[in-house]
C-alpha cells in the first residue's frame, strides 16, 4: 500500500512538472509571436528620393507634417492671412519668424538731415506708400529710405514701376546683401484637400512657396 501511495505522488509531482514546463513554452511562443513584425515581407524602407517622389499631400498624409508658406514680407503676409480666412483654420495655423538673404534693394539715397528724411517720410505716405522704413542705423546708409528688398530681381524692378506710377521719382535699385525679417505661415497637419487649396493661394503672391515637412517644434 505504501508502495502505490508513493507512486502517486512521484506521477502527481510529474504532472504538474509537465504542466508548468507546458505553459512557459506556450507563453514564450506567444511573447515571440507578439513581436515579430506583422507582413514583414511587404515592409519597404523609402529612400530620400523616393519620398521626394510621393509629393508634398502624400508626405503630409504619412507623417506628422506642418506645411509651410512663405516667406512673406508685412503686406504679403497680411494678404495671405485675408486669403486664408476662408479656410477656417483656427488653432491649427500659427506665424513663425524666418530669415532670409536678399540683395536686391529698392531704395531713397540718404538725405542730408533728419528733417529732410521726415519730409521725404510724409510725401510717400501722401502717395499712398505705406511701407517705407527710414533706416537710421550708423554708416553710409543712415537717413536712407527702405523700399523693399526682394530675393528676385525681376520682383525689384516690378516695385520700382509701381512707385513709379505713384509718383515716386527718387527712388533706386541697388545690389545690397542684407538678411531680412520676414514671416511663415505654418498649418498643422493639413489634409490633402487644404494642402490643394493652400498651394492654389500661393500662386497668388509670386516669389512665395508651401512646403511640407516635420512641425517646426520637431525640426
Amino acid at each position: 500500500m505504501k508502495t502505490l501511495f508513493w507512486w502517486l505522488i512521484a506521477a502527481n509531482v510529474l504532472l504538474a512538472a509537465y504542466g508548468y514546463l507546458d505553459s512557459q513554452a506556450r507563453a514564450s511562443a506567444a511573447a515571440e509571436e507578439r513581436f515579430q513584425p506583422l507582413n514583414d515581407e511587404k515592409v519597404q524602407l523609402l529612400t530620400a528620393q523616393q519620398i521626394a517622389r510621393l509629393g508634398p499631400a502624400k508626405v503630409a498624409q504619412l507623417t506628422l507634417a506642418c506645411a509651410e508658406w512663405g516667406p512673406l514680407n508685412e503686406v504679403e503676409r497680411q494678404r495671405a492671412l485675408r486669403l486664408l480666412e476662408p479656410l477656417n483654420l483656427g488653432r491649427t495655423l500659427s506665424q513663425r519668424r524666418v530669415e532670409v538673404v536678399a540683395e536686391h534693394w529698392v531704395h531713397i539715397p540718404p538725405k542730408p538731415s533728419r528733417a529732410q528724411a521726415d519730409r521725404a517720410m510724409a510725401e510717400l505716405r501722401a502717395l499712398k506708400v505705406e511701407d517705407a522704413v527710414l533706416l537710421t542705423d550708423p554708416g553710409p546708409w543712415n537717413l536712407a529710405i527702405s523700399l523693399g528688398v526682394f530675393r528676385e530681381r525681376a520682383r525689384a524692378e516690378a516695385r520700382l514701376e509701381e512707385l513709379r506710377r505713384k509718383g515716386v521719382r527718387t527712388a533706386m535699385y541697388r545690389q545690397r546683401e542684407q538678411i531680412v525679417p520676414l514671416t511663415a505661415l505654418v498649418l498643422r497637419e493639413p489634409s490633402q484637400d487644404t494642402l490643394a487649396q493652400l498651394n492654389a493661394l500661393a500662386g497668388q503672391l509670386p516669389g512665395t512657396s508651401v512646403t511640407t515637412g516635420a512641425c517646426p517644434e520637431t525640426r
